[in-house]
């Protein structure tokens, strides 16, 4: 018995060990998880609200506005050209800012559609202070201009771009795109977590059971070398009992003989 309790307690360390091991890889998918949909989904509810209350500026997390390629406009062999399906990312630029810009420069800028254009400046048209009013743009791909564009209408300057990720980012921002990539991941942690604490109790009550098991056990066994005392007891009194017969009934032949010797 004493052999079965301590392989019981050799297991118990392994299998800690094993749950310690899941706990914390499970922990690190969750962080990994976290670290990835948190700022995704930060940064979508940003643009969707921005989107919604300023309409006269692409939405922009921290000054920077993510934007999809739709047209293949921006095509060339210029180190900073972009194609179709790519996304961009427009810096957001005050007055100060777009007096700076410079020819060769990649500016967003809000057509009279109500569009936004990202094109490069191939001109710029100075009055006669010298201050920036308009600039002219053209698309790497394109041959003809856009004419001449009111710096008023331009909303920010191309910093960088990601080629095919503009059809990502639009999907991003649909409601199924929110869906799949917010709402399932949620509520797989959410059901990651209930299976996860019904799994923990159900281990816990399993623990709690072979532990009560395991005192029973013990108890049994007290029992037993008890029990087994017990009759070794009974036995050795027997045994006293027997040997305390055969004195008296020694002693009792004993007498008539010592009787018989004195009276010779």
């Amino acid at each position: 018995m004493a052999e079965q309790a301590q392989t019981h307690q050799d297991e118990q360390p392994a299998e800690q060990k094993t749950r310690r091991k899941g706990d914390i890889a499970a922990l690190v998918v969750m962080i990994v998880l976290s670290v990835i949909l948190i700022p995704i989904f930060a940064i979508n509810l940003t643009l969707i609200i921005k989107g919604s209350v300023r309409q006269d500026v692409p939405p922009d997390v921290f000054g920077i506005a993510p934007l999809a390629v739709t047209s293949p406009s921006m095509n060339g062999n210029l180190e900073d050209s972009f194609d179709e399906g790519a996304l961009i990312f427009v810096h957001i630029l005050d007055d100060e800012g777009k007096q700076a810009l410079e020819q060769g420069d990649i500016v967003t800028f809000r057509a009279n559609d109500g569009a936004y254009v990202t094109h490069r400046i191939v001109a710029l048209n100075r009055g006669e202070d010298g201050a920036l009013q308009s600039v002219t743009t053209r698309g790497d791909a394109n041959a003809v201009t856009d004419g001449s564009i009111p710096l008023s209408n331009v909303v920010g300057i191309c910093t960088g771009s990601v080629a095919g990720l503009g059809g990502f980012a639009m999907f991003l921002q649909t409601p199924v795109g929110i869906l799949v990539f917010i709402g399932i991941p949620v509520l797989l942690f959410i059901a990651y977590d209930i299976t996860r604490i019904v799994l923990y109790n159900r281990r816990i009550r399993a623990e709690s059971a072979a532990q009560e098991g395991e005192r029973e056990s013990e108890l049994e066994s007290a029992r037993s070398e008890l029990r087994d005392k017990d009759e070794e007891l009974q036995r050795l009194r027997a045994l006293v009992r027997a040997q305390g017969l055969d004195e008296e009934a020694q002693d009792e032949q004993d007498a008539p003989a010592s009787d018989d010797a004195s009276d010779k």
